[in-house]
C-alpha cells in the first residue's frame, strides 16, 4: 500500500451528464406528476456542486465531456479501478456501456502512463467498477452467476433494445483484477439480485465500512466479516441509501439530512471526529447513480 493513507487522492476524473440520461426515461402519462422522474437541470446542478466540493477538498478535477450515445456515462466509476498509480480498465456487464471505456482509458494513460494502465480484454470476462470495493487493505468483488444477476445499470429505465446473450460469470473479472493488483487480497462475495456491491457498502473512513441495515446489506457485511483478511469497524445506517458517501482527503462527503434523516444522526454521533461535507444527490439517485459512481480517484 502507498504511505499516503487510505482515501488520500490528488486527482478526480468525472464525466458530464448527458441529456439522454433523462431523455430515455419512460415519459409520465398526461397530467401525471412522477416523483421518480429526473429533473435533468437539477441533476446537473447537483453534479456541479459535487465536483466543486472535490476541488475544495484539494483535488484536481479532470472532466470528460458527456457522450449522448451513452446515457450512463456519468457513472464513470464503472469503467476503471485505480489503486496506487495502477489502473485497471474494466469490461462492464452491459455491452452498451463498453463504448464509454475509450475516453476514460485515454485520460488514465495521460495521467499514469500507458504502462500503468491494464485493460480487461478477455471476452469471456466482465467486471463493473461499482462491483469492486477497495478498503485500502484488500479488495472485495461482487460475483454474479449470469445476466439475470448482472449489476444494475445506472440507467435502469433504459434497457438495451438488443436481445442479449447470457453473460458469463464475472469471477474471471475478479481473477484478472487480482493479477493486476497482486499485493492485495481479492475476495469474491456471492450476492443475489441486481444491485452493485457499492449500493450495499462504502468506505466511510479508514477501516470503516458503512452498511445499510436492510437484510440484503447485512448479508453482504456478514460475508465480509467472515472472509476479510483484516478487521474493520462496521457503521450500520438506518437507510440503505445513506451508504452513498465518499471518503476523500480526510473528509466524508455524504447526502443531506432531507435525503437520509435517520442516518445523518448516526453519522454525526458515530463519526464525530471526521470532517463532513454535505451534498445533495436526490436526482441521480432516482436512476441508481451514487456519489461514488461519479468519480474515478487517482
Amino acid at each position: 500500500m502507498a504511505d499516503r493513507g487510505y482515501g488520500t487522492f490528488t486527482t478526480a476524473i468525472v464525466r458530464e451528464i448527458p441529456g439522454s440520461l433523462a431523455g430515455e426515461q419512460d415519459p409520465p402519462a398526461e397530467g401525471e406528476e412522477r416523483e421518480d422522474t429526473v429533473d435533468l437541470q437539477k441533476a446537473r446542478d447537483e453534479w456541479t456542486t459535487y465536483v466543486d466540493t472535490l476541488r475544495t477538498l484539494g483535488l484536481r478535477v479532470i472532466t470528460i465531456p458527456a457522450d449522448e450515445e451513452c446515457p450512463g456515462c456519468a457513472c464513470v466509476a464503472d469503467t476503471a479501478v485505480v489503486v496506487d498509480g495502477i489502473a485497471f480498465v474494466t469490461r462492464p456487464t452491459n455491452p452498451d456501456r463498453r463504448k464509454e471505456l475509450k475516453a476514460v482509458k485515454e485520460v488514465l494513460e495521460e495521467q499514469l502512463g500507458a504502462g500503468n494502465v491494464a485493460e480487461l480484454r478477455d471476452i469471456e470476462a466482465t467486471l463493473d467498477g461499482r462491483d469492486v470495493l477497495f478498503t485500502g487493505r484488500e479488495f472485495f468483488v461482487r460475483v454474479t452467476e449470469s445476466n439475470n444477476n448482472a449489476p444494475q445499470s445506472p440507467t435502469r429505465r433504459m434497457p438495451s433494445r438488443k436481445k442479449e446473450k447470457p453473460a458469463p460469470k464475472n469471477d474471471a473479472g475478479a481473477r484478472l483484477l487480482a493479477r493486476v493488483f497482486p499485493d492485495f487480497q481479492v475476495t469474491s462475495l456471492y450476492i443475489q439480485g441486481d444491485r452493485p456491491l457499492q449500493s450495499y457498502l462504502s468506505m466511510a473512513g479508514p477501516d470503516i465500512i458503512a452498511a445499510g441495515e436492510g437484510e440484503d446489506a447485512q448479508r453482504v457485511i456478514e460475508q465480509i466479516i467472515e472472509k476479510a483478511e483484516y478487521k474493520y469497524k462496521v457503521l450500520c445506517l438506518p437507510e440503505d441509501s445513506a451508504v452513498d458517501c465518499v471518503f476523500v482527503n480526510g473528509s466524508l462527503v455524504h447526502r443531506t439530512q432531507e435525503e437520509i434523516p435517520k442516518s445523518t444522526e448516526v453519522i454525526e454521533a458515530k463519526l464525530a471526529d471526521l470532517k463532513k461535507v454535505i451534498v445533495s444527490n436526490s436526482e441521480l439517485a432516482k436512476v441508481g447513480v451514487t456519489l461514488s459512481a461519479l468519480t474515478v480517484f487517482i
